[in-house]
């Protein structure tokens, strides 16, 4: 497709100069030799597809395309080399017209079928999570071999900055597993023994050593791969609105340019006859319904950019304007996708000093949030030791220091009596609690204006997400969300957008994780945002480009408009035809003497061209505010 349009594209631009501007020697034979190559090089998918339809007894946009521009091509050919089968005034060569068409229409196909060239690239990043190599106990010693060789039943080795090579069960230490990438989860997760653990996924701080349950294409992440692969493939294509018309138009055009024909014959008018005919044909060639939908989807998309947005999938413009549930991922999403400190009970401020070069040693996400809630200290560290999943401990100029969870700080001889569910670090300072911060994932600042644009829309708003149930709660009782999921695998939440659709529902997914690819892919329109990692953007039909989730409402409107005009382009080409055939036919011919001739149909055909494009670019203008 892109080598035909881009063979076409000069080809064309070349014929329109040497019309239009120039004068040269062998004129008509350059046309002919540049309109041919256009013709059976550039169209030759249209007359193979045109004749598969009609093999099918289908009538389709392929078929209109081939009758218009072969009815021009033949009619200019036969003037140039037969110019005595017609008289004088029939004598004009139409081989811009053909080319044009032609050209248009590739270009319109070339930006539909780019969306659909992703899906090696798609598959090709999903299997690089998977890790290379692993280690594997055999006889007592570790060996390194490929992941693709473990076995059930393998006890598999996995340290600290290492993936987990297969799915299986912890039977020896304790370790932090990001699992971000199937949960949504900001926090690692401690896995100790007993505890099952997902391959890919990755260990934080830790030690682990794994008995391998599940493996190759019975892992998680090949489920995965295979359950996104299923969900694309089974997302229905969009009926383009063009095709439907010329079903019924392309076979009324074939009757009624035979019908004008046999009408003018018989009245012993064969000359007009002629003319009529193949008026009829050129002034009904598919140019502006041709180019309706893929102008319009350049403007949009031109747009879009401008704006910092991608639309991937030109069936969203259409989609979209349908959408009655608003479904979001929450971690990346509507909150920032890391801790901050919300609440804080400082017991002591001064034995709390004490703790700030600990924390500040530690790599652990919660640690570096509460680290910059205390002002800094010049103290020397000793004895600094990481209880994975669990906490730190150490000595300051003397003092011992604990900090992490209640729990933790009870295991090491605090007499601790509060307690709480909400993700939290407590400090200990010499045997005495000194502070508590209570964390939670920050809300984007945007988050409510964008699900009031849903609500406010009539659209039902849902959160399905992999986060605890009070982390999740919480969020959505402060965005008014109607549904609220939590601690959700990636297939619950395709689970869940299959039943919205068997309700009829028509669904859009906002998301940024891999564990929400699959449901992006599922929902009849997916938005990746920002940050999403290149998988969930592959999925997606639309990507954010800027840091700003206020660009989903934008990305709707944008969409709206767009297909809007989309059907105000058919419409305008479609009655712009239904009002010239007549015409072309001869019906002014008795009672005004006026007859089309072909030149002047081409003409008109180009008009309407115009036209369509005018109104196209209106998108690069239009206003996409409130």
């Amino acid at each position: 497709m892109k080598k035909r349009f881009f063979v076409s594209l000069p080809a064309t631009v070349l014929i329109f100069i040497i019309h239009f501007f120039t004068d040269v020697p062998y004129k008509g034979y350059l046309l002919f030799l540049l309109a041919s190559v256009v013709q059976f090089y550039g169209g030759l998918d249209f007359y193979r597809s045109a004749l598969k339809g009609l093999k099918n007894r289908i009538a389709d946009m392929n078929l209109l395309v081939v009758l218009g521009t072969t009815s021009a091509f033949l009619y200019s050919t036969t003037v140039l080399f037969a110019p005595q089968l017609l008289p004088p005034e029939m004598r004009h060569l139409y081989f811009e017209g053909s080319s044009a068409v032609i050209t248009f229409v590739l270009l319109g196909r070339y930006l539909e079928s780019q969306a659909r060239t992703k899906a090696s690239d798609f598959m090709k990043q999903l299997i690089s999570l998977k890790p290379s190599t692993a280690t594997v106990v055999v006889d007592g010693k570790t060996v390194k071999v490929p992941a693709d060789s473990i076995v059930k039943g393998d006890m598999i080795i996995v340290k600290t900055g290492e993936k987990i090579p297969a799915d299986g069960t912890v039977v020896e230490g304790e370790a932090e597993v990001d699992q971000s990438m199937i949960t949504g989860e900001f926090m690692p997760v401690l896995k100790k023994k007993g505890d099952t653990v997902i391959g890919g996924t990755v260990v934080k701080d830790g030690f682990l050593k794994i008995r391998a349950e599940k493996t190759g294409k019975d892992t998680f992440l090949s489920q995965l791969i295979k359950m996104i692969t299923e969900t694309q493939e089974k997302k229905p294509p969009v009926g383009r609105l063009a095709d439907r018309i010329v079903a019924v138009f392309v076979p009324a055009v074939m009757v009624i340019s035979i019908l004008v024909f046999d009408i003018w014959y018989l009245l012993d008018k064969p000359d007009i006859a002629f003319i009529s005919a193949v008026s009829v044909l050129i002034i009904a060639c598919p140019c502006a319904l041709g180019i309706a939908t893929p102008v319009a989807v350049v403007s949009a998309v031109g747009r879009g950019a401008k704006e910092g947005i991608l639309i991937k999938e030109p069936s969203a413009l259409e989609t979209i304007s349908q959408i009655d549930v608003a479904v979001f991922d929450k971690t990346g999403t509507l909150t920032e996708g890391k801790p901050c400190v919300k609440e804080k009970i400082i017991f002591n401020e001064t034995l709390l000093l004490y703790a700030k070069p600990v924390l500040e040693m530690s790599t652990h996400p919660l640690s570096q949030a509460v680290a910059g809630e205390i002002p800094h200290s010049e103290k020397t560290v000793e004895k600094f030791v990481s209880v994975s999943g669990r906490g730190i401990k150490a000595v300051v100029d003397g003092k011992e220091v604990a900090v992490g969870s209640l729990d933790f700080l009870k295991s090491v001889g605090y007499k601790i009596e509060e307690s709480t569910d909400r993700t939290h670090v407590a400090v200990g300072v010499d045997g005495t609690l000194t502070a508590v911060f209570i964390l939670e994932d920050s809300l984007k600042k945007e988050a409510k204006q964008v699900v009031q644009f849903f609500k406010s829309g009539g659209l039902k708003t849902v959160v399905l997400s992999g986060d605890k149930r009070y982390s999740v709660e919480s969020i959505c009782r402060e965005l008014g969300i109607d549904v609220c999921m939590h601690s959700l695998m990636p297939e619950e939440k395709l689970e869940f957008i299959k039943d919205l659709q068997k309700e009829g529902k028509k669904v859009a997914f906002i998301g940024d994780g891999i564990n929400d690819a699959p449901a992006m892919s599922q929902a009849d329109v997916g938005i990746a945002v920002t940050g999403a990692q290149d998988i969930t953007k592959e999925a997606g039909d639309i990507v954010l480009l800027k840091e700003d989730i206020k660009l989903v409402p934008v990305a709707f409107r944008l969409s709206e408009k767009a297909f809007s005009v989309i059907k105000q382009n058919l419409f305008w080409a479609y009655i712009y035809n239904i009002m010239g055939i007549p015409v072309a036919g001869g019906m002014l011919y008795p009672i005004f003497g006026i007859l089309l001739k072909p030149v002047f149909a081409g003409i008109a055909m180009s008009l309407s061209s115009v036209m369509v494009v005018l109104n196209s670019l209106r998108l690069h203008y239009t206003s996409l505010e409130e």
